[in-house]
């Protein structure tokens, strides 16, 4: 190690940047090496900085993955807003991509990653109450479509924040880390389509049904 970095001054010395920094070299290693081989040591090794400082930033390791963990969940909530805030899509649609999404991000994420299932079943295990925020938060983001779709007449009008849970219950096999014991992409999405698919139809049934519409 060349020197240590002050958090609270110098180049780059800003507590912000300077979390930033140990979350990317933190990140880098968790994802190659693993989360129980790396070290906090070799953390500030690599931003020249000494653990004493690093520790005055994050009190232990378990602390640090879980802050990291919480960026790329700050990433994935921003696409999915984003995806469910599309102009110009019907809710059942922007419902379908939102879903679509979560695939994408999950699989990429976790399958034949060994690294990265292991930092977050160590998260899920040491840290249950991050996994029901995150839950929680993308639940919010699929029940205000729900709640647009039910004021359409496209779904149900019921408790949505319940019906988005049972989507999120539907669809956990392709959007949560146990794609990691899953196959190819392709067989999966097309799996996953037609899991949305009668998702969909069971919703616009509902809606149907509540409208008095015969079902034939």
């Amino acid at each position: 190690m060349t020197g240590s970095v002050d958090i609270d001054a110098g180049v780059g010395g800003k507590p912000d940047e300077v979390s930033q920094r140990i979350l990317a070299a933190a990140g880098k290693r968790f994802l190659h090496y693993g989360y129980g081989k790396t070290t906090m040591s070799e953390i500030a090794g690599d931003c020249n900085m000494s653990p004493g400082n690093l520790y005055r930033y994050f009190p232990s390791k378990l602390d640090l993955a879980e802050a990291f963990a919480r960026r790329l969940r700050e990433g994935q909530m921003a696409e999915l807003r984003a995806v469910a805030a599309e102009s110009g899509a019907s809710p059942p649609e922007r419902l379908r991509q939102v879903l679509r999404t979560k695939f994408r991000l999950a699989y990429h994420r976790w399958h034949n990653n060994p690294k990265a299932y292991e930092l977050t079943q160590v998260i899920l295990t040491e840290r249950p109450e991050f996994a029901v925020e995150w839950e929680t938060a993308e639940g919010e983001i699929l029940a205000r479509l729900l709640e647009e779709g039910a004021a359409a007449g496209a779904f149900e009008s019921c408790d949505q924040r319940r019906r988005a849970k049972i989507v999120q219950d539907a669809v956990f096999r392709f959007t949560s880390p146990a794609v990691f014991h899953e196959g190819e992409y392709d067989v999966l999405s097309a799996e996953l389509d037609e899991v949305i698919a009668l998702l969909l139809d069971g919703l616009s049934c509902r809606a149907e049904q509540n409208r008095g519409v015969t079902i034939a």
